[in-house]
């Protein structure tokens, strides 16, 4: 069995020396490939090309329009001049790994209209605020900030600050703050539209004296809580409207923030050999807000990596009753969750153990026995493991030494079924070479935000529209537009993040380049594709 189950990102280094760029392309790009096609989409023309070199491409759905069908004939020519054939003047190609990432060249004439908003587009309100302890005044971070009774959310950034979208007809409904170990708050929609909004929370206190915690066998708790998945979460597909954020840093500099609303056909957790597939509706990404000093540092496979999360569905080690063996698990404490009493598991390795096991804790709900919430993280075997797991590519003469890695997963109660709700991924990597006297740390932050959800359709994805764990997000995403999400729920920035963006605009505007235009205004607005 596989530990790993594709749960963590994979990650490579590329030199940023020209020559090691121009080496990669020219292998490529030297491919011959013979093709004699009539009437074929794009998309299937590029799986031609794909078979026969063994490199994936990759694009964004609003630049390449897949669907268009082309007549091609060519014996034995080089890659780059087929591309050159399907593709006009305003395309780049990248080889990154086995991928080739086909982007658009940008602009600084953009001359795209501006969406139309329909007559009958429903008026939508925002409440923005932050919320805050109620002693101290302090910053309440990953607050969730929901519709009771409904699916639609949000949570606070790290700052406390959120903003949360609902249709206008939902001003009388009631809105639900909520954090583990406060107590819950609930008012009324149309009350908190106000400037400067401060929502208070209470902490609870540990129940310790509730429940004889040293009584509880915790491996009961998980059996229990495993032996009731079928009752606790959905049997049926869903489908989640979500938002993603990339971040990364290198040393105290933001180098690059990605974003997207996807879609996620969420699998039947009765199936566990059924993956979830993730769809790309609409994304923007930032300039580089300070360009790579060294080095440039990928992610391979973010948004299809991070649904892997759901510990419930994938069934890490620590769940899994075959590497039960590995850990060594207590109940620590018993705590208010949302206004219900729950279990906090701790596990770590046990000592000894040659394995690249994770250390963390479990949140399981007393009175159905569901996970709720888990964090966790690699403690230094996992980290020697992870060395060679993680690393894909790195430049000669470079140490690549991973220095973090953790995880963190809530799930949220709906219609008396638990839901995936947010994931979140945060790995740190030292960069040292003696050679050129480099000592950096980078550092990728993932953050994934369930803000909705409905009953699967019947709609089947293609295959050409999914993210795959080849795809690089950063590569594929052009644009950055300040107003981009509309009426889209999403996480609000932090304030570090807010500031090092400003310097970005304030740079972008002293030399005449205007924002991006919104992606669907594109005219060749199409499916996305992953191979």
């Amino acid at each position: 069995m596989n530990f790993w189950r594709g749960l963590i990102p994979v990650i490579f280094l590329l030199s940023s020396l020209l020559s090691f760029g121009q080496q990669e392309d020219n292998l490529a790009f030297n491919k011959k490939v013979t093709l004699d096609v009539k009437s074929e989409t794009i998309a299937a023309v590029l799986e031609q090309i794909t078979e026969q070199i063994h490199y994936f491409f990759s694009y964004d759905p609003v630049t390449v329009n897949a669907d268009k069908k082309i007549d091609l004939s060519v014996k034995e020519t080089p890659l780059k001049d087929v591309l050159d054939r399907i593709f006009d003047r305003r395309f780049l190609f990248q080889v990154l790994q086995d991928q080739i990432i086909i982007t658009r060249q940008q602009s600084v004439n953009f001359s795209a209209e501006k969406e139309e908003k329909p007559e009958n587009k429903p008026v939508y309100l925002t409440i923005a605020g932050k919320v805050v302890e109620k002693d101290t005044n302090d910053p309440v971070s990953w607050a969730s900030v929901s519709l009771f009774g409904k699916a639609i959310g949000t949570i606070s950034n790290v700052d406390g600050d959120f903003e949360i979208k609902i249709a206008d007809s939902l001003r009388v409904d009631t809105v639900v703050f909520s954090c583990l170990g406060y107590k819950q708050q609930k008012f009324r929609a149309e009350t908190l539209i106000q400037d400067n909004l401060r929502v208070y929370m209470q902490p609870v206190p540990i129940k310790l004296s509730e429940v004889k915690v040293t009584a509880v066998d915790p491996e009961l708790v998980i059996e229990k809580m495993l032996g009731k998945v079928s009752q606790n979460y959905t049997g049926a597909p869903v489908i989640m409207t979500s938002f993603y954020r990339e971040v990364l840093k290198q040393d105290k500099d933001y180098i690059n923030v990605s974003e997207a609303v996807m879609e996620i056909l969420k699998a039947s957790y009765e199936d566990p050999n059924k993956e979830d597939r993730v769809k790309f509706i609409k994304g923007r990404k930032s300039p580089d807000v300070r360009p790579f000093q060294w080095v440039d540092f990928k992610i391979q496979g973010g948004p299809y990596y991070i649904t892997k999360l759901d510990v419930i569905k994938t069934m890490d080690t620590f769940l899994d009753p075959e590497f039960r063996s590995y850990y060594r698990y207590s109940v620590e404490q018993v705590i208010d969750y949302n206004d219900r009493d729950t279990y906090v598991i701790r596990f770590k390795p046990k000592e000894k153990v040659n394995y690249p096991c994770y250390e963390g804790k479990l949140f399981v709900d007393m009175d159905s026995y569901a996970l709720v919430h888990a964090e966790f993280g690699l403690g230094r075997v996992g980290l020697k493991f992870a060395r060679k797991s993680l690393i894909k590519k790195k430049p000669k003469n470079f140490n690549v030494r991973p220095l973090d890695v953790n995880y963190e997963v809530t799930y949220r109660n709906f219609d008396g079924k638990w839901y995936f709700n947010t994931a979140k991924t945060s790995v740190k990597f030292r960069v040292r070479s003696k050679n050129d006297n480099i000592n950096s740390i980078f550092h990728s932050t993932s953050d994934l935000l369930v803000t909705d959800l409905r009953k699967d359709d019947g709609v089947r994805y293609k295959k050409n529209e999914l993210f795959s764990p080849k795809d690089i997000f950063t590569d594929i995403i052009v644009g950055y537009d300040k107003d981009f999400w509309g009426d889209y729920n999403i996480i609000q920035p932090s304030e570090d993040l807010r500031k090092a963006l400003k310097k970005f605009y304030n740079k972008s505007e002293s030399r005449g380049v205007p924002d991006a235009p919104d992606s669907h205004n594109d005219p060749d607005n199409i499916k996305f594709s992953a191979n």
